[in-house]
C-alpha cells in the first residue's frame, strides 16, 4: 500500500508542481494529505477522484526519468515518512494564483504560481 501511496503522491507533485519552488511542491503534497484526511480516503483514492487533478486523466502512463521526478519521489517519501509542514495552513485546494476568487476562499496562501486555500462552504 505504501508503494501505491508513494507513487500517487509523487506523480501528483511532479505533474502539478515540478516547476515550483520546493516549498510549493511540499504544499501540493499537503493538499493531497489534507484531502485524504478530511474525506477519509486513501491518497490514491483522492488523486483518482473525478475532476480533482487534471494530470490524472491525461497521464500517458510513462514514468518520467528526470531530476524533477527524483525530487518529487524524494518529497513524497519525506512526507509519507512523517515530515509535517503547514505551508498551506490546512488548505485542501489549489489553483493558479491568477484565478483568485475570494468569494470561495478561506485563508488563501500564495506559494510560487499556486494559490492554496480552504473552501468557503
Amino acid at each position: 500500500m505504501l508503494k501505491s501511496a508513494l507513487m500517487c503522491l509523487a506523480l501528483t507533485i511532479y505533474f502539478e508542481a515540478r516547476g515550483e519552488p520546493e516549498r510549493g511542491q511540499y504544499a501540493v503534497a499537503e493538499v493531497v494529505l489534507n484531502r485524504s484526511e478530511h474525506r477519509e480516503l486513501s491518497i490514491c483514492e483522492v488523486v483518482k477522484q473525478k475532476n480533482q487533478f487534471s494530470w490524472y486523466t491525461s497521464w500517458n502512463k510513462k514514468i518520467p526519468n528526470t531530476e524533477s521526478w527524483e525530487k518529487s519521489v524524494s518529497i513524497a517519501e519525506t512526507v509519507l515518512g512523517g515530515k509535517v509542514t503547514n505551508y498551506t495552513k490546512g488548505s485542501r485546494y489549489f489553483r493558479h494564483k491568477s484565478s483568485i476568487d475570494r468569494g470561495i476562499m478561506v485563508s488563501p496562501v500564495i506559494i510560487g504560481n499556486h494559490l492554496f486555500y480552504k473552501h468557503n462552504k
